[in-house]
């Protein structure tokens, strides 16, 4: 069982979780960032083909 009292424990878990917490908000700013520069690309990729069978 888990002693509640012991400070290096409490110590221990609570970097742990802000270590765990900034993992998570830096992955996800990550893949946000991917998302929207993919769908960027797929929007210019969209209008140039859009723009070659004007053209045609």
């Amino acid at each position: 069982m888990v002693d509640w009292s012991d400070s290096e424990f409490l110590t221990l878990l609570i970097i742990d979780l802000l270590a765990i917490g900034i993992a998570v908000w830096w992955l996800s700013t990550k893949f946000t960032s991917k998302m929207r520069e993919v769908e960027e690309r797929m929007t210019r990729a969209r209008m140039r083909d859009s723009e070659i069978l004007e053209d045609e």
